[in-house]
């Protein structure tokens, strides 16, 4: 055996029996890019909502990002808006049929590839010029306003969910299997611990911070939904600091988990994610704020949840683990969608 084809748990490749046939796609994972094409059609399709061709679209929405911004990122913002204010039906129709596209191909396997390298390359764009690098160069971000942004964490898991038949004990979850576990590690603490970091800003520390966010969530929501979003208000104004603590304290546990060997704490992580996850979708998002008719995607908290639920331990790996090791070599597993 050669040393190149030497692979190994540590640097994150997965080693396959050149002898056996390649294993068929993970049915959770095939579920988890599915679950990604929806998103990128609700996106699209909300790009199409009358309010997108208006005059206040603009400036409201994409205006909103240069709040606090420096000048580096406000002046391009601001650029950007006033070609959209300009010409609203030549920017943002085009723009919802690149999202509804790129959710089309990703849902068809033949052309999931490209469905996902179109996300990789559309998700700069507008992280930039749309959602401001999602309110981190500010000093007002934090994860009950939507930071690091819904297009980053669209761009994290069209890495992770990366097409690829890779299998065997070393694939610990659908997060592991292309970027290997040390990889996956570093990107779940990196994207939790800086949720946790951001609720220690003093911005989300004063007395109204939650109860304000939680309030601008009630225009045009239903009766029911009022009734939650004003009990919630009641109970958190004047409790920023507090709830902000208490958040960030559970954020730092979600994102230290992963690293304890322990497969009990590790779910428990994940279960705190997806936990805080609907919490501020329901409570901070306003579920996209679909009820205005002025929300352009289903902002971040579906998406924290599908990168929770891709880090979630696959079932049998103990029992994999006792088998021998088996001979590697390079480039043995096939990917999905390479076979027309």
């Amino acid at each position: 055996m050669t040393s190149s084809a030497a692979l190994t748990e540590r640097s994150g490749q997965i080693p396959v029996d050149p002898g056996l046939p390649a294993a068929s796609p993970s049915p959770a994972r095939r579920r988890l890019q599915l679950v990604l094409a929806g998103l990128w059609l609700l996106d699209g399709m909300l790009k199409l909502q009358p309010y997108m061709f208006t005059k206040n679209f603009a400036p409201m929405t994409i205006g909103e990002a240069t709040d606090g911004a420096p000048f580096w990122l406000a002046d391009p913002i601001d650029w950007a808006k006033r070609i959209v204010s300009a010409h609203p039906v030549g920017t943002m129709v085009p723009f919802a049929l690149v999202e509804i596209a790129i959710g089309l191909a990703i849902a068809y396997r033949p052309t999931l590839k490209y469905g996902l390298t179109a996300c990789l390359c559309w998700v700069p764009f507008l992280w930039f010029f749309a959602e401001g690098l999602g309110g981190l160069a500010t000093s007002t971000a934090g994860p009950l306003g939507g930071a690091p942004g819904a297009s980053v964490l669209y761009g994290v898991l069209a890495v992770l969910l990366w097409p690829t038949d890779r299998s065997g004990p070393a694939v610990t979850s659908e997060a592991v299997r292309f970027v290997g576990t040390r990889a996956a590690r570093i990107v779940w603490v990196a994207l939790w611990g800086l949720l946790a970091a951001l609720c220690l800003l003093p911005a989300n520390r004063e007395a109204g911070s939650v109860s304000d966010v939680v309030a601008g969530n009630v225009e045009g929501a239903p009766k029911g939904y009022v009734w939650l979003l004003d009990q919630a208000t009641k109970w958190t104004a004047g409790r920023g600091a507090e709830i902000d603590t208490v958040l960030a304290l559970l954020l730092a546990f979600v994102a230290v988990s992963i690293l304890i060997p322990r497969r009990r704490v590790v779910r428990s992580g994940i279960v705190v994610a997806l936990v805080l996850a609907a919490l501020i979708w329901v409570f901070a998002e306003g579920f996209g704020m679909p009820f205005q008719g002025m929300g352009t995607d289903p902002d971040t908290g579906p998406l924290l949840a599908a990168i929770a639920v891709a880090f979630w331990p696959a079932a049998g790996r103990r029992a994999e683990a006792s088998e021998p090791a088996a001979a590697t070599v390079p480039g043995a597993a096939l990917e999905e969608g390479s076979a027309a």
